[in-house]
């Protein structure tokens, strides 16, 4: 019997970036852990591999949090509560690529608590939510003040330069609410975005800022 392949490597000390089945999910190792997203279903030994390599319990996993509701990033949570923006379980846009998986993953979703805009999580010293629709209803993003970085889920993109893009328009629901929640980013104070499926983005403000003028 083999053990399930893990590969992870560190954004900050307590921040590991672990790549599971269909996307990356971001273990965050305090006397608490929290994981950023949680790849399709059957990414969960993957995470526990991880996790377990880093020295650390996969029992002390105390939250799932969900970027949104796609089946990349939410399909493998479980055993530890689930926080999701209600949007993503609650409405449905018009009909496209990305409102039909995130019906289908939520047919297999566990019961989740709802996170809301604003709400400060007690992580990397005040972990903002920050709602983001456009991709979808209920798309969040997460601000670690203290440390200047933004785990972005598909709320942006980044090309092979380093320059964002706007969100793709065939899996996005609603590009009108994407383009005012970049706007909103660009106002924060960010060194450093984590995607869900792309390396991540130093001297990102400048970068943000740039889209919002191109996005214009």
């Amino acid at each position: 019997m083999t053990s399930p392949r893990s590969s992870s490597s560190s954004v900050r000390p307590a921040v590991h970036e672990v790549r599971l089945i269909g996307a990356t999910a971001y273990a965050i190792l305090e006397d608490e852990i929290t994981v950023i997203d949680a790849g399709m279903h059957g990414s969960l030994p993957r995470l526990h591999a991880a996790i377990t390599a880093l020295g650390r319990s996969p029992a002390d996993i105390a939250r799932f949090i969900v970027t949104h509701g796609h089946p990349d990033h939410a399909g493998g949570a479980g055993g530890a509560p689930i926080l999701m923006h209600p949007a993503d379980r609650d409405r449905a846009l018009h009909l496209n690529a990305g409102t039909i998986v995130r019906r289908f993953a939520l047919r297999r979703l566990p019961p989740t608590t709802d996170l809301r805009d604003g709400e400060v999580l007690p992580v990397l010293g005040g972990l903002h939510v920050v709602h983001t629709p456009g991709h979808t209803p209920g798309s969040v993003c997460l601000y670690a003040a203290r440390d200047g970085l933004l785990f972005s889920g598909d709320a942006l993109w980044r090309d092979a330069g380093g320059s964002l893009h706007r969100p793709n328009r065939y899996w996005s629901e609603d590009l009108t609410s994407a383009r005012a929640s970049v706007r909103r980013l660009a106002e924060l104070d960010i060194g450093t975005i984590l995607f869900g499926h792309l390396p991540r983005l130093e001297r990102a403000g400048a970068a943000l800022r740039e889209l919002v003028a191109r996005w214009s």
